[in-house]
């Protein structure tokens, strides 16, 4: 836990500075209605939080993870995604996520969700639905930062609650 809040302090110049060089949000009249461009999207981040009542199998209830996410935005705001993380806390770990991401027409908002299936406790197991929403900041219509809460409920006995902040960059094209 130590690490994310070093992590967070880190990044915070870096989102405030994000936060006063940041184009205007688009108009709900804009053609794109504040979304990404149709097409691909990469995005990488870095995140962590805790697991509310974790079993013993699945160690400490603090985690840290590294997210690359691919996805294809759609029309109307929808974007199929998987990710991929690594984690390093409790202990090292992988985990897949597949999902889905709804831009909200005209703000620079979204909603999340996803699957998770992770090896924190030595294979390859399912461990929660997640649901989150989070913010954009564009550069452009092809890059920016963004932020993100998650949070969900088990699928396994043992996972516990998780409660996962995270912040990144994506990439559209």
């Amino acid at each position: 836990m130590h690490a994310l809040h070093q992590t967070i302090r880190r990044l915070r110049p870096l989102a405030l500075a994000a936060l006063l060089h940041a184009p205007p949000l688009a108009s709900a009249s804009d053609a794109d209605g504040g979304r990404r461009p149709i097409g691909f999207t990469v995005s990488a981040d870095v995140g962590g939080g805790g697991e509310l009542g974790s079993g013993s199998a699945y160690g400490t209830p603090s985690l840290f993870e590294v997210e690359v996410t691919a996805g294809y935005s759609l029309a109307l705001g929808f974007a199929p995604e998987l990710s991929l993380e690594l984690g390093t806390s409790p202990k090292a770990y992988f985990a897949i996520r597949p999902g889905l991401h709804w831009a909200v027409p005209g703000t620079p908002f979204y909603l999340r969700g996803a699957v998770d299936a992770a090896t924190q406790i030595g294979y390859l197991e399912w461990r929660w639905v997640l649901v989150g929403a989070g913010l954009e900041l564009r550069f452009s219509d092809a890059v920016g930062f963004f932020a993100e809460g998650d949070t969900g409920f088990p699928l396994e006995s043992g996972a516990g609650v998780p409660l996962l902040v995270r912040a990144g960059a994506f990439y559209s094209f």
